[in-house]
């Protein structure tokens, strides 16, 4: 059986609603956060999942809300998360 991937769209189906994310393009090993998965960008939804973690990942504290995704370098804070890597490609060693 031929492997074809999981694109990030079917497991975005699966995730946690609530937990925090970080989103690293494999390619370029640049990254985003996310408080919620509502916010993840329909734009990740064609690339394929080439691996999922847990990380600790800069978020900024935020008196309001707890933490927030963008913020004042000041209050920067490392905070667990949910990594997944997606990539252009499919993985070639599966």
């Amino acid at each position: 059986m031929e492997y074809k991937g999981i694109r990030f769209e079917v497991l975005r189906k699966y995730l946690s609603h609530i937990d925090r994310l970080s989103i690293c393009i494999k390619e370029t090993m640049e990254y985003e956060n996310f408080i919620y998965l509502r916010e993840v960008l329909d734009s990740y939804n064609d690339l394929y999942v080439y691996g999922i973690g847990m990380i600790e990942s800069e978020f900024y504290i935020d008196g309001e809300h707890g933490y927030t995704a963008t913020g004042d370098s000041n209050n920067l804070i490392l905070v667990s998360c949910i990594e997944i890597v997606l990539s252009k490609e499919l993985r070639s060693d599966i």
